[in-house]
This record gives C-alpha cells, structure tokens and sequence, in this order.
C-alpha cells in the first residue's frame, strides 16, 4: 500500500525553525537580493532541510506576478547567444526569478509567435533578439502590450537595448586590418535581412574604408549566418582585384570560411587574412587563435537581465552600450609587399 506524502511545510514553520519572521523568509524567496546574505544563507539551508518549497503558482496569483521572465534568442548553435543565455539567467535567479527559454532560427514569424506564447504565459518581462529593428512587428504589439523588455545585440534609438556599438567595433576591426597593410578587404555575412547586427557591422566597415581611403568593402553573402559557400568564396576571390583579408561578421563563420579556404589550397593568414566578430573562447583554440572583435556576451545578457528588473520595478527604460576590443590572434597577418 502506497504511503501518503508528508504534508508541505509552510513559511511559518521555516521561519519557526529558522528563528525569523514569515515575512523574512518570504523576502528571502521573492526578493533574495534585499535579504542579508547570512541570513538568506540560513533560511535556504533549514528550508532545504525541512524540503521547503515555495509555490509559485499561489504566489502568482496572490501578486500577479510569475516571477518568470521570456528570452528569446536566434539560436543556441552559435556560443555567443549561449554565453548571453548564461548571464542573464545568472542575474535573474539572483534576484528569484526563473526564465524561459526560445530560439528563433532567425524567422521573424517564429520570433513573433515565441513573443506571443511567452505573453500567454504571462511573464513578467522579456529579453529578445529580433531580425531588423526599424522592422520588426514584434516590437511594435510589446510596445501595445505595455509588458517591459529589453533588446539583446539589437540597437535602436527609440527601445532599450544592452549591445556593443556594432558600426564602431567594426570600423576599429577595418583600422586594424588597414595598419597591416590591407586596402582590399570583403565582410562576410549572412543574410542581413535578418541581421540587422550584421548590416550596422558592414556600414561601420564601409565608412572606415572610405575615411582611410581603402578600396569599397566588398560585401559577400552567405545564406546562413554560421555556414560558408564554397562557391561564394570562389567567385570572389577571381581576379587581381581580390580582397587579401575576409572580415566575418561572426566567430563561427569565420572558422567556416577558415574550412572552404584551407580546402581551396590556400593557406591562412600566408596567403589571405580572416577575422571574425564575437570573442568566443573556441576561437583562442583554433591553430592559428582567431583575430576577433571581442563583445561581452555574458555581460550584455547580465546588463540586459538587470535593465528589465529594474523596468518591472518601475524605473525607467534605459540602454547600454557595453565595451568591445579587438583580439589579436594569428589569422589575420601584414600584407606580403
């Protein structure tokens, strides 16, 4: 004969056994981070051992809050959207709140219906990456639904984001490659209809080139954003007129391109330079390390994830610009004279 379970403890008798008040081991579970760590500390461990758990959905309903906020990201295949994962789900259980989790695969119809359940479930904010701002209808019914959100890696005069400054990483990346000698150099994308990152970072790139009298940077398309065409590779690389470095707008496609190139014969960075943009630590382990344009994944998730509680607190948006650098690594090399 099956035994019934023992009864569930309540925050009275935590509090009991932990000589504090209800109200303190509620803090402690709904609002951890005014709670002295000594103490929250205390209570955690003897509602551990009374195998306490607080029910969210009493809790709910009782605030009309879920405690819960929605992110919502391209893809976890590329590390960068992983890291930023982390940071901001970092932040937000230090604050007792969990997040839910969706990927996008980059369709602006996916990323509006991921928005839309996320709603349905009725968390209290969300952190998202969209396809192109200036576009996106995404941000257009969360602005009618009054819900607080932050944008992640999307920049925007007009929504609160938490990004590097794209055209300018991509400029200091275009100034680098010039002081070792190049005057031919390509950016490597994906479709920048659906990466509105990659547009500002090929802007930024174009703007450099032309304020230090390089050639036009040549744009070549790829159909995915983490995958190379080997033919794409091919066609532009033909001629005398070829670029001597390839600037990729991600880690990922960088190394990708690295592939078809070592595939087509040619040897990195002897023969022609590559560099990519995120700072993924894989990178440091390729042979040779990957010159990149760093960007603090963890910290613009962190940063973000901080931005929405403050918004679902009552304070006002806001945006962050976080700090990018260029890594030096041994893909990218002095032009041969």
């Amino acid at each position: 004969m099956a035994t019934r379970p023992s009864p569930r403890f309540s925050i009275i008798e935590v509090a009991r056994k932990a000589g504090v008040s209800p109200a303190t081991v509620s803090r402690a579970f709904n609002q951890p981070e005014i709670v002295h760590p000594d103490t929250l500390a205390h209570i955690r461990s003897v509602a551990k051992r009374a195998g306490f758990r607080p029910n969210r959905v009493g809790r709910s309903l009782r605030s009309g809050s879920t405690r819960t906020i929605g992110l919502i990201l391209p893809t976890l295949s590329n590390p960068v959207f992983a890291e930023c994962f982390e940071g901001a789900e970092r932040r937000a259980r230090e604050s007792g709140y969990s997040v839910m989790l969706t990927a996008t695969g980059y369709d602006p119809a996916v990323e509006s219906a991921a928005v839309q359940g996320l709603i349905d479930h009725q968390v209290d904010g969300l952190i998202l990456t969209v396809a192109d701002v200036s576009r996106s209808a995404t941000l257009n019914d969360l602005d009618s639904s009054g819900i607080p959100y932050v944008l992640v890696y999307n920049e925007s005069s007009e929504h609160p984001f938490a990004s590097v400054d794209n055209r300018a990483a991509a400029s200091d990346m275009v100034a680098h490659l010039a002081a070792m000698g190049h005057k031919r150099i390509a950016l490597v994308t994906g479709p920048l209809t659906a990466s509105d990152r990659a547009r500002r970072r090929l802007m930024g790139a174009r703007a450099c080139a032309k304020k230090l009298g390089l050639e036009a940077i040549q744009h070549i398309s790829m159909s995915s954003h983490t995958g190379s065409d080997v033919d794409a590779l091919k066609a532009a690389l033909r001629g005398k007129q070829a670029p001597t470095a390839l600037f990729c707008s991600n880690d990922l496609l960088a190394t990708a391109v690295i592939a078809d190139l070592v595939g087509l014969g040619l040897s990195v960075p002897a023969d022609i330079s590559v560099c990519g943009f995120d700072g993924m630590r894989f990178g440091a382990l390729l042979t040779p390390p990957l010159t990149t344009v760093a960007q603090p994944s963890d910290g613009i998730g962190q940063t973000a994830c901080s931005n929405l509680l403050a918004q679902i607190n009552g304070q006002p948006a806001q945006s962050n610009r976080l700090p990018h650098c260029i890594v030096v690594g041994g893909t990218a090399a002095s032009v041969r004279r």
